[in-house]
């Protein structure tokens, strides 16, 4: 059984680490920041992928302490628990297309990570990705927002709500809270103590929340108004675009 899910395993990981070195930096943030005036969410997909990657350990699959390998055995690295697919199913990428097309990560599994940057990496070739003023328009709201939040404020009650209301920006609940999670990835909302994948690696799967029933993912559910921004992980990010040189003087 433990070979089986050590092959299955391995294997994945093999998978995503090569469409990983597929991916060029700047086409995915080409892709991002295109994708807020065309509402084609699926052009914003790959960064929080692509931004958990910088610090993914690529690694064997390594049985975590004291598990019952009978009934759970997951990665001590990655949590990957036994039953995971060979290969994906038809009814898998059906599921896996509907997260994409949110504009968010859906889930933190390595077939997930994988099918996120394949679905990129596939595209990017169709796609002619050209940025225009209304994008980085749209993005400076996002950013002017959550910069004048209040000290005690949350990103899932204000806001989220006043992202909500920019002009041209069509959005539901859930897209703007995997917007808002993809930034935490980036570690461009983070906190002093729990910090984005920027620098250092998180388990993401069995990362700490705020509260048993938060839906929030890890960093962004610690977030307040206080925390504002990391400049140096937004200059990382979107340094090529003088337009929004403000953000990391």
């Amino acid at each position: 059984m433990q070979e089986e899910l050590e092959n299955i395993h391995d294997t994945w990981i093999d998978k995503l680490f090569e469409e990983y070195k597929q991916c060029v930096k700047e086409k995915v943030i080409e892709s991002f920041i295109r994708s807020f005036s065309s509402n084609k969410h699926d052009l914003r997909s790959a960064l929080p992928v692509f931004a958990i990657m910088q610090t993914f350990p690529n690694h064997k699959f390594v049985l975590r302490e004291n598990q019952d390998l009978k009934r759970e055995s997951p990665c001590g690295i990655c949590s990957t628990a036994y039953g995971y697919p060979k290969e994906l199913e038809e009814e898998d990428v059906e599921i896996l297309n509907m997260s994409v097309n949110t504009g968010g990560l859906i889930g933190h599994r390595l077939t997930s990570y994988f099918y996120y940057l394949h679905y990129f990496n596939k595209k990017k070739e169709k796609e002619n990705i050209k940025i225009n003023g209304e994008d980085i328009r749209i993005f400076s709201e996002i950013i002017d927002i959550i910069l004048k939040a209040e000290e005690g404020d949350t990103l899932k009650k204000e806001v989220q709500k006043n992202i909500g209301k920019i002009k041209g920006f069509k959005t539901t609940i859930e897209d703007r809270k995997v917007l808002l999670e993809t930034l935490g990835y980036c570690s461009i909302l983070e906190t002093e103590k729990y910090k984005g994948l920027l620098e250092e690696y998180t388990n993401l799967a069995v990362a700490p929340r705020k509260t048993h029933s938060s839906d929030w993912n890890y960093p962004v559910d610690f977030w307040l108004g206080k925390d504002g921004i990391n400049k140096e992980a937004f200059k990382f990010w979107f340094g090529d675009y003088k337009e929004l040189e403000k953000y990391w003087k």
